[in-house]
């Protein structure tokens, strides 16, 4: 073997065969060891990165796998709920516990709260009432707000006619006309209402026959004389003939009042002034309406409720859809406490025309959508 085939090899190791001498040279041997622990790394990070490329696909497989697509309906409605496709749906159901409502004055956005504590309630957004049986006063949470009612604004429902609102005022029939158990549900669903607000929400109630006045007005009278005390004056009311033709006398315009927060002050001296209202002669939509319209600033939602048709129903339907389209437009929902068809045509007309809806309390004291065709 020559020189060139020899690496290193010096004359101390002449004669040594070149195995021994790379043993004996430590050099060699450091070169040798150093080659070896290369090959050792590049071998184990190789496994590194294998076993992390299987972790991370392991890990996006369950990923994939947890979040299959699913529908969550959501429908606002006590009792059963029906599927709305053909998917398998979950209802979005919860019990929750009353939330604190906000100290009186607060402005603060109000809580979203779950339906009443029943099996059957779900979480309410805003509905239009069905045909089927309706458990009135139920199904719908204190303090929810969503949609248009805007900062302040919240969950609004009056015989199963629901809408959000920041400002509403509920126009109520008191007419000698309503039976005994009509006005008592009346007064019971009011009070539900009222109770349900959030403290955020503005609110007022007015009381119609003949002639109109606030809640929180003193209202007395015969038959054809009516008089109401309003922020420490006397408006006396008479009618030119009739049940629909009242009018203030000496008056040119209608009384309005300031809107009431839904504090537990202001609610329970409402309340009270609706368990002693009474009943009385006459029925006018035009005054009500009126009264509501022209509150400042002007409500969001209007619930108008009556038990009969009106001789001059069209001339208060066309008075009040002028009214409401000057400036911003209030949403009037109407109800029919079983009126005749020429009342509920025009209850639902005004509804249609001002952007609200339109139901019936039937006899049972179910509710049903009077906008429904026959």
């Amino acid at each position: 073997m020559d020189a060139a085939s020899t690496p290193h090899q010096s004359p101390a190791y002449e004669g040594i065969p070149t195995v021994a001498v790379a043993e004996l040279d430590p050099e060699i041997l450091k070169r040798g060891s150093e080659r070896k622990n290369t090959g050792a790394k590049g071998f184990s990070l190789l496994v590194a990165i294998g076993l992390n490329v299987l972790v991370l696909l392991l890990l996006a497989w369950w990923t994939i796998a947890s979040f299959t697509e699913e529908e969550i309906e959501l429908i606002v409605e006590s009792g059963q709920v029906e599927s709305l496709t053909q998917v398998d749906k979950k209802q979005f159901q919860k019990k929750q516990q009353t939330k604190p409502t906000p100290a009186a004055g607060s402005q603060a956005p109000p809580l979203i709260t779950s339906a009443v504590a029943d099996p059957t309630a779900v979480f309410v957004v805003e509905t239009r009432a069905e045909t089927e049986a309706f458990g009135i006063g139920e199904g719908w949470g204190k303090g929810a707000g969503f949609g248009s009612g805007g900062a302040g604004g919240g969950s609004v429902g009056f015989f199963g006619s629901r809408s959000t609102a920041q400002r509403v005022v509920f126009c109520v029939d008191a007419s000698a006309s309503l039976s005994t158990q009509q006005f008592s549900m009346i007064k019971r669903e009011l009070n539900k209402s009222l109770k349900k607000l959030a403290a955020a929400i503005q609110y007022q109630v007015i009381f119609f026959s003949g002639p109109a006045w606030f809640a929180e007005d003193e209202h007395s009278g015969s038959k054809n004389n009516h008089v109401v005390k309003h922020g420490g004056k006397k408006y006396q009311w008479k009618t030119k003939g009739g049940a629909s033709a009242f009018y203030m006398v000496g008056e040119k315009d209608l009384y309005t009042a300031d809107w009431l927060s839904a504090t537990s002050s202001n609610l329970s001296k409402t309340r009270a002034r609706i368990e002693a209202e009474s009943k009385s002669y006459g029925t006018d939509w035009r005054h009500p309406l009126r009264m509501a319209l022209q509150m400042k600033p002007k409500p969001d939602v209007v619930y108008f409720l009556t038990d009969g048709a009106v001789s001059n129903g069209q001339q208060a339907v066309d008075q009040v859809i002028k009214i409401n389209n000057r400036g911003k437009k209030a949403k009037i929902n109407t109800i029919a406490m079983m009126l005749p068809k020429r009342g509920a045509d025009l209850l639902g007309e005004l509804a249609k025309k001002t952007g609200g809806e339109f139901t019936v309390v039937m006899a049972d004291g179910t509710v049903k959508n009077g906008m429904q065709k026959k």
